[in-house]
């Protein structure tokens, strides 16, 4: 498909709009650019019930839901090309620090492979983060994976930065057995 400028039409994410979040995620690691995302697909953020895919007859992502996604479908956005969702945005409202401070975290982003760079990421960061600002939330953060640099610099230009704190993990359960 060309890359022309359509129109780009940001709205509130429906839980019929799933399966389509879903297939953009599975297009976007098909192609292997989900480096900062490679151990959280959009089933985890949504926490699909893994056992329902043994079915014997097809049934949709939605179906699979076994969580309160109030959260998430709340402050989730799509956008839509020419009537087809092509971009998502998934997002929450957390609390940090010991005198806890409520912040919006992005969770997951995906334009379809087909649709990048053509501002639809740009317009879904802008709306969720008017939807932060709506709520009182005055700081927006996302975690990216260093080695995503594409990412990085997409964020960079939108006026995210860096912070100082470091993240460390130790892991406690053996995955040997």
């Amino acid at each position: 498909m060309a890359k022309s400028k359509a129109e780009v039409k940001v709205r509130i994410m429906k839980v019929c709009d799933f399966d389509a979040a879903f297939s953009i995620d599975q297009q976007i690691r098909a192609r292997g650019q989900a480096i900062t995302y490679a151990s959280i697909t959009a089933e985890d953020v949504f926490n699909i019930n893994e056992d329902v895919h043994r079915l014997a007859y097809p049934v949709s992502y939605v179906d699979l839901i076994t969580r309160d996604m109030s959260g998430q479908v709340e402050l989730g956005l799509v956008a839509e090309v020419e009537g087809e969702v092509r971009g998502f945005i998934l997002g929450r409202t957390v609390h940090v620090g010991e005198a806890p401070t409520e912040v919006g975290e992005i969770s997951i982003l995906g334009v379809a492979p087909d649709y990048q760079r053509r501002g639809i990421a740009t317009e879904l960061v802008n709306a969720i983060c008017k939807r932060f600002e709506d709520k009182g939330v005055e700081t927006v953060r996302i975690q990216i994976d260093q080695r995503d640099k594409r990412l990085l610099s997409f964020f960079e230009h939108m006026g995210f930065e860096a912070r100082y704190l470091l993240e460390y993990c130790k892991p406690v359960k053996s995955t040997s057995q």
